[in-house]
């Protein structure tokens, strides 16, 4: 189990963290590069739309970025 907690990110933060644009985050994910349940949760599961958390940690160490 990880002892460091977990950082969120709504979609527009992580996007501006990173330098790109939030559609680039979406064709990530399209392209298989970032998955939900690992890098993206649904903020409202119920929603057939809707907003994002991502999992900062997980997205850096993906895409490599420290």
């Amino acid at each position: 189990m990880d002892d460091y907690p977990t950082t969120w990110m709504r979609t527009r933060d992580l996007a501006a963290y990173l330098g790109i644009h939030r559609n680039t985050l979406g064709r990530m994910v399209k392209s298989g590069l970032l998955r939900d349940g690992v890098h993206r949760k649904k903020i409202n599961p119920e929603s057939p739309r809707g907003s994002f958390l991502w999992n900062l940690e997980a997205v850096r160490m993906t895409l490599g970025v420290f």
